[in-house]
């Protein structure tokens, strides 16, 4: 095992593999993100924003998916670019930090 990756390193390193495993639900879940995306900027939303959270309340992974599969939604090969975190609406998540995404071709 190799030690001298950063966190970082690792923490891309697990998106890669998350992706790879579970590429259908990624895949879906992306669209679903993008689609969200569409309407807000139909609604005159700019920049348009995403979260897990929207994603949850119309995707969420099954239950034979572990909802650390969330992170690769939003993985640089998604075209959504963190702007910012808010707290989770959603009462399992504890309020804790999710990131705000939008379009990367707002930033």
């Amino acid at each position: 095992m190799e030690t001298n990756k950063t966190g970082r390193e690792l923490r891309d390193e697990a998106l890669i593999m998350l992706e790879e495993k579970r590429s259908e639900y990624i895949s879906h879940a992306r669209r679903h993100a993008h689609r969200i995306l569409r309407r807000k900027e139909q609604r005159g939303e700019h920049p348009a924003t995403v979260t897990s959270d929207d994603i949850w309340a119309i995707f969420p992974p099954p239950p034979d998916i572990n909802p650390k599969v969330m992170g690769a939604i939003f993985s640089k090969s998604s075209g959504l670019e963190k702007i910012g975190y808010q707290q989770s609406k959603r009462k399992e998540a504890h309020a804790r930090p999710i990131g705000i995404w939008t379009r990367q071709q707002y930033i």
